[in-house]
């Protein structure tokens, strides 16, 4: 079997209809070489119908993951995945056209220390639902060597050099969905790959669009949800004695408050709750992690080579 040249991972829990439409943006890539892992979380396992057959060049793997948690399918995708560069999305994104082939082609001119990320833009709103969060949209190219006051590596739209990833270590299975921290898997990795002199870079032509499909309610408890991880995050760092994160957690509380005070004195009712929704969820995972260690990825877990 040739081995291929990109592994595209894709962890899913009980949203078969968002895998459907995930994987079938990514079959219209023209890139050859490349294999979609599913790493299924779902109670029951995703239906052979959602999954469409190989593109030619393109092969799909399923695989069910016993543990659940974003970050734990992620590990196991990592381990099983035979690509020299992994490339990561969400279920509920649609990537470009040619969203293979750009990193494709900026992983040939730094194939050993390659991260990229790139933009991620909100979808039409679906029905009755609010516009999707975690937008990134610059259009200028640029390089972090350095830990920065912000997060620079996004999720839903990265690939990292396999060789890179086994330097920095796997996901902390303490972080993201699934787990009591809810969110900040790709915030931590972001973050290490950085203090490991690894650069990341933003490509603005690497594009992936975050569907808009959660109503104001869930959306509001998605915001609470990525205050908790974020607080987790800032948390396990204090915690070993990381004060940048410290300085990094009061910048990002302080935000918060200001946003909310804002909405309030607009009248923005939504704007208000997400922002009360997001500090209160930053304050109770920073305290939570400062207090109870979060849980790293363990040893048996250590990304290897194919």
């Amino acid at each position: 079997m040739i081995r291929p040249r990109i592994s595209v991972l894709i962890a899913t829990a009980d949203r078969s209809e968002q895998l459907a439409d995930c994987i079938a943006h990514l079959a219209r890539s023209r890139c050859a070489g490349v294999e979609i892992i599913v790493l299924d979380q779902s109670l029951q396992a995703v239906s052979p119908q959602v999954l469409p057959g190989n593109s030619d060049g393109m092969v799909l793997r399923h695989i069910r993951c016993p543990r659940r948690g974003k970050s734990a399918a992620l590990n196991i995708g990592v381990a099983e995945a035979r690509g020299e560069l992994l490339a990561f999305t969400d279920d509920d994104c649609r990537v470009a056209p040619d969203w293979l082939e750009v990193m494709h082609r900026a992983f040939q001119a730094t194939p050993e220390r390659a991260a990229f990320t790139g933009r991620v833009l909100a979808g039409e709103v679906e029905g009755e639902a609010v516009l999707a969060p975690s937008v990134k949209d610059e259009g200028e190219e640029r390089v972090y060597e350095h830990p920065v006051f912000r997060d620079v590596l996004f999720g839903n739209n990265m690939a990292i050099a396999a060789q890179a990833l086994r330097q920095v270590g796997p996901f902390d299975e303490g972080l993201g969905p699934g787990t009591p921290a809810r969110a900040a898997e790709d915030n931590d990795l972001g973050y290490r790959l950085l203090r490991a002199g690894i650069p990341i870079r933003y490509l603005p032509n690497l594009v992936v669009v975050h569907r808009s499909w959660r109503g104001a309610g869930e959306q509001v408890d998605l915001y609470r949800d990525y205050g908790i991880g974020q607080g987790t995050f800032y948390g396990k760092h204090v915690r070993r004695g990381d004060f940048h994160m410290a300085a990094r957690m009061a910048k990002s509380f302080w935000d918060a408050c200001r946003n909310a005070a804002g909405a309030a004195i607009l009248g923005r009712g939504y704007d208000l709750r997400a922002s009360l929704s997001f500090s209160r969820g930053l304050a109770h995972g920073f305290l939570r992690a400062v207090v109870i260690p979060v849980g790293s990825s363990p040893s048996s877990l250590q990304v290897e080579g194919p």
